[in-house]
């Protein structure tokens, strides 16, 4: 087995992509760390001075139904310990995706090579092989999510120290954001792979993976928003969004609510598993039972 995993990991480091993808998370991931800790000094501020500098409404002409929402976002967002966690998982954005593009990667080019004969020729007992890829596509997946967090970390350590508050790493809820995060990476990988085992094409297999992150963080929640305001209010609508991985994720990681109403991350983390039990397992059954010829 040890033979096994040493060739994926062989084949993963020779693919420029890797090293390609280990810089660009890193880079992505300290310019995100620096877009929220601009963010996160705007809520820093006290109150007054958020407000004038949030809203061009003179305050005198605020609502107090107004007032009252804009400190109600200030409370939740100038939190500490929301502020680390958010710093410290700030790579996630684009991490996620490359982790599934990885595990993508790592069995589409033994298809666009021609070389998976080969390979269960070498090794018959395909469960093994199998194995070896599953094993590789989470050491992948935790390499991006280390260079994301060492990057966040520098980052988000400095502007915290500059702002005289602790760096937070001893606040559970801020380890068990980025420990979390892990596991989001980890869970990506794997449904990368099953995804990449169904659709063979390493471009339609991408494009797939791309699609169904940024189409359900973006396009997809904001429909559901729309759908609560104007269609159906009720908490349940919101909350179905769990079910969208790119959304799972956030919610995952994210220490108190996401949006109001949100489930608990456990939640999100219990979604992110089934999506990773139903690709892993998906393109497990086919890379032990397809014929690669």
């Amino acid at each position: 087995m040890r033979g096994l995993i040493g060739s994926e990991l062989l084949k993963l480091r020779t693919l420029p992509t890797w090293w390609i993808a280990g810089a660009a998370m890193a880079a992505v991931a300290v310019l995100l760390a620096l877009w929220n800790s601009w963010q996160a000094h705007t809520f820093m501020q006290p109150f007054e001075d958020y407000l004038a500098g949030a809203i061009l409404t003179p305050r005198e002409d605020m609502s107090a139904e107004q007032v009252s929402t804009m400190r109600d976002l200030w409370e939740t967002q100038s939190a500490p310990g929301r502020i680390a966690a958010t710093l410290y998982t700030s790579g996630q954005t684009l991490g996620l995706l490359l982790a599934g593009v990885l595990a993508i990667l790592l069995v589409t080019n033994e298809y666009q090579y021609r070389t998976l004969t080969a390979t269960f020729l070498a090794a018959p007992r395909r469960g093994r092989v199998v194995t070896a890829k599953l094993v590789v596509v989470l050491i992948s997946s935790a390499g991006l999510w280390l260079a994301a967090t060492l990057g966040s970390l520098v980052v988000g350590g400095i502007f915290l120290t500059s702002q005289g508050t602790g760096l937070g790493l001893g606040s559970g809820d801020v380890l068990g954001a980025v420990l979390l995060n892990l596991a989001a990476y980890l869970v990506w990988g794997v449904f990368g792979f099953g995804l990449g085992v169904l659709i063979r094409s390493q471009t339609a297999a991408t494009v797939t993976a791309a699609v169904l992150y940024f189409l359900s963080s973006v396009v997809v929640a904001f429909a559901f928003q729309v759908v609560h305001d104007l269609v159906l209010e009720e908490n349940w609508v919101l909350q179905a969004q769990v079910l969208l991985p790119g959304v799972a994720s956030q919610i995952m990681t994210t220490p108190g609510e996401l949006f109001a109403g949100a489930p608990a991350p456990w939640t999100g983390a219990v979604v992110l598993v089934a999506y990773s039990l139903v690709g892993g397992l998906t393109g497990t059954l086919l890379l032990l039972r397809r014929d690669v010829t």
